[in-house]
This record gives C-alpha cells, structure tokens and sequence, in this order.
C-alpha cells in the first residue's frame, strides 16, 4: 500500500495539472454550483503554475480564439445591456468555464489520455444516474404509500445546502425543483438531463472498444446507469433525443457493431420508455407535477404549448427592435425573462432554446460568432482521418453527444448554469484534443470539404 501511495505521490509530482484536471472533470458534475467553479479556477492556477515552469505557453487552439471573440462580445454587451451585472456576471462565468478548454487541449495530448477524459465522464455521469434512480425510486414508492417520506432520497441532493447558501446571499436567486423528477446532483431536472444526453453516447463508445470482458461489462452497467439517470429526470425531450443518439450511432456503426449496440438498446428503451409513458399520463399517473385535476398527460401538452409561446413571443420582439436584432439585450437571461413577462404576460425565466436566447442576448452578430464556433467544431471532426475502428467510433461518439446537446438545447436552455456552461468547453476541448492527436485531411474550401466528406463515407461503410 504504502508502495502504491509513493507511486501515486511520485506521478502527481510529475503531472499535477493533468491530475487536477480529471479531478474537475469527475467531480464538476457532482458538487454544487457554488463549488465546483472554484475547483476549476484552483486547477487552472496549478496548471498555469505548472507550464510556467516548464517554461511553455498555454495554447487556446482555433476553437478557443473563436469562442474568445464570442465572449468578448458578451462582455462588451454590458454597455447596452439595462441589467448590467448580470451582464457582466454571467459573461465573466463564460470566461471562467472556458479555463477547461485551455487545459483539455494543452493537457490531453495523448489518445490514451483523452480516452482517461471520457471514462471519467461516464462515472461521474454513472453516479449522478445512481443518485437520480434512487430518488424518483423511492419518490414513487413514497407516493405510491410503501415507504415513509423520510426515506425518501431528496432531489436535487443540495436542496437544504442550496436554500440555505441563496438565503444567505445578498442577492437573489431562484431555482425551480421538482420532487416528482429526479435531479441527481444538479439543481433540476432539465440541468441534470443536458449531462446525461452527453456522457450516453461517451459510455457507447467505451463499451465498444473495451478489450477485456470485464471492462465491457463495467462500461455496460455504467451505460444502464446513465441510461437510467435520463429517465429518473422524466424529460421528454431529453429521453427522445437519448434513443435518437443510440439510432443515429446504430446508423453509423452497424456493420462492425450491430450486435452490441443492440446490446445496449435493449435495455435503454426498457428503461427510458417508462419515463416517456409516465410523463405522458399513460402509467403511474399518480407520478408526476399535477395541479389540480389535470393529469400528467395534461401538463406535459401544457408545457409544449408554453415553450411555443416563449419562442413566437422572443421572436416577434426581435423582429420588432432593431437594437434587439443586431446586437441583442445584453448578455445572460434576466432580461429575457423580464420581457416575456412584462411585453408578453409570461412569467418564464429564459426562451428554452439557445438560438433565440442567444439572439436575444448578443443580436444577429452574436448569433452568427456562435454558428462560427460550431461549424468550425464539426469540421475539425469531419477532418479526422478515422480509418480505424477504435478512431471512427472515437469521432462519432464525441460528434453525437455534440449533436445531441445541441438537440436538446432547442427545447431548453443549455447555458443555465456553469454545470451546462462547461459542458460545451469541454466538447470543444475534446475535439481540439483528438485533432492534435489524429492525422487530419484539412478542409480549405468547398473541394476539399467534398472530398473530406467522401473519405468520411467510406469510412463508415468500412467499419
């Protein structure tokens, strides 16, 4: 034991930038909002530290100078903005999620690290499913009179230490929670979802290339797990897009992988299809947010009906200001919310979709700097040579959890909280990462893309 600590102790010494990372990546997820940031800027400071030392330079890479303009916008935002520190808060946690993207692409310089990344991911995720199944477990077996309500796991885990810490704040802060949709360690179901939608088609890719049989047994219970997680949140979106993520991979991956990905779907859609029923009224009708005598089939068209509202309200007030449309209302959701309840009579905090949230917050320019950055991430991926089996599954899984993300970002907002925010840097990360370490066919206009594109295909049939 004591050998293994001096070895432990011997391989921090020598990278503790690397390990300060996989500690962020695992343990973000988990710990509070309130916390988690600081264990970011803490890693940041050893990283810096570190590389100061060794006397090299923190390199940001294409993606990191794009999303650097993106952010300069949101914090210049604030001389038009009439919630200014707001503005200037929500743009300066941006800043300060972006930190793991600069330590991603510097510190996982290897595949076999960028590999550690995502595994990490997928437990930290497979625990937030565990916690999540345990309480919309014992949620039902509480409604459903079977268990005493003190033996009910609260969601979200924080509730007590959250009131408590936002009571205390000279500020105020409001989060909405749900008893009857699990939560895990985030702070709503919705939140909560975003992860799960991400580190899903992360553990597909684990359990395709684990070599020994017990590791792809692991890889597959973490997978149930996560997969259980997205249904505990009883998100519907979420759980559509989840089942679109495994379909799309079964597209892409059938001829080498069919037998295992349906493996895999089997137990998915047993899973994830209750929730889906559940939220619709169809089973457990005495489960789920029900006021008065609707049901839950009910509330769930309720809420469709109000997510259409929110959009064709944002959009007719963009299209009715031109301040509005060019250069936005200022960085972050207060205003948002304050125009939706105050123009339209709707009393929502953001516009549950981060393409008109960000329209309204930075215009027309904003809007078009974010497709910038996106565009350019695909591309970076569409540019891999994955002519390997292990390569190709890499690249997709990482292209899939983007895709879905994103997905699920029509229905809600994404960029919430710096839960969600780092999400984003840390896709960006991972694909400025595997560029470094794959050979690449670079895109450098429409005919090379074509021909890109075209090994991509065979690729894929190749698989």
């Amino acid at each position: 034991m004591k050998k293994i600590i001096n070895q432990l102790k011997a391989n921090y010494t020598e990278n503790p930038a690397w390990y300060w990372l996989v500690a962020i990546i695992f343990f973000f997820p988990i710990l509070p909002e309130y916390v988690s940031p600081f264990l970011l800027f803490i890693g940041f400071i050893v990283f810096k530290r570190q590389w100061t030392r060794e006397g090299k330079k923190a390199k940001v890479g294409t993606l990191g100078k794009l999303m650097m303009a993106f952010m300069t916008l949101a914090l210049v935002s604030t001389l038009w903005s009439p919630t200014l520190l707001s503005t200037l808060g929500t743009a300066g946690l941006w800043w300060g999620m972006f930190l793991v993207e600069v330590m991603i692409y510097n510190l996982a310089r290897t595949r076999r690290k960028i590999d550690r990344i995502l595994s990490t991911m997928v437990l930290s995720g497979a625990i937030n499913g565990l916690v999540g199944t345990i309480q919309i477990c014992t949620y039902t077996l509480y409604r459903f009179e079977k268990i005493p309500k003190e033996w009910v796991l609260v969601t979200p885990f924080y509730k007590g230490l959250d009131k408590a810490i936002y009571t205390w704040l000279p500020f105020d802060i409001r989060t909405n929670t749900w008893s009857s949709r699990a939560s895990g360690f985030f702070s709503n179901p919705n939140l909560f979802a975003s992860y799960m939608i991400i580190v899903y088609p992360i553990s597909i890719y684990l359990f395709l290339n684990a070599k020994e049989k017990k590791q792809k047994l692991g890889y597959f219970f973490l997978n149930l797990l996560i997969s259980a997680g997205m249904s505990s949140t009883m998100t519907r979106a979420g759980c559509f897009i989840a089942i679109a993520g495994w379909l799309f991979m079964f597209i892409a991956l059938i001829k080498r992988h069919w037998k295992e990905l349906l493996q895999i779907f089997v137990p998915t859609i047993c899973i994830i299809l209750p929730s889906i029923l559940t939220r619709y009224g169809l089973i457990f009708k005495t489960v789920g947010k029900v006021s008065g005598n609707g049901s839950a089939g009910q509330e769930a068209k309720v809420s469709s009906i109000a997510h259409l509202q929110i959009w064709q309200s944002l959009i007719d007030y963009i299209t009715h200001h031109a301040k509005a449309f060019i250069i936005g209302t200022g960085f972050g959701v207060e205003e948002t919310g304050r125009i939706l309840l105050e123009e339209y009579g709707l009393n929502k905090p953001h516009a549950h979709n981060f393409i008109i949230e960000t329209w309204m917050n930075l215009g027309i320019i904003g809007m078009f700097i974010l497709a910038v950055v996106l565009v350019c991430n695909f591309g970076k991926l569409l540019e891999i040579n994955a002519n390997s089996g292990k390569k190709f599954t890499l690249v997709f899984c990482v292209l899939t959890a983007t895709i879905t993300y994103l997905l699920y970002g029509l229905t809600d907002y994404i960029f919430n909280s710096p839960k969600q925010i780092i999400l984003l840097f840390i896709l960006l990360g991972l694909t400025q990462a595997i560029s470094f370490c794959y050979d690449k066919n670079i895109i450098k206009d429409p005919e090379t893309l074509i021909h890109v594109a075209e090994t991509d295909i065979i690729n894929m049939i190749n698989q």
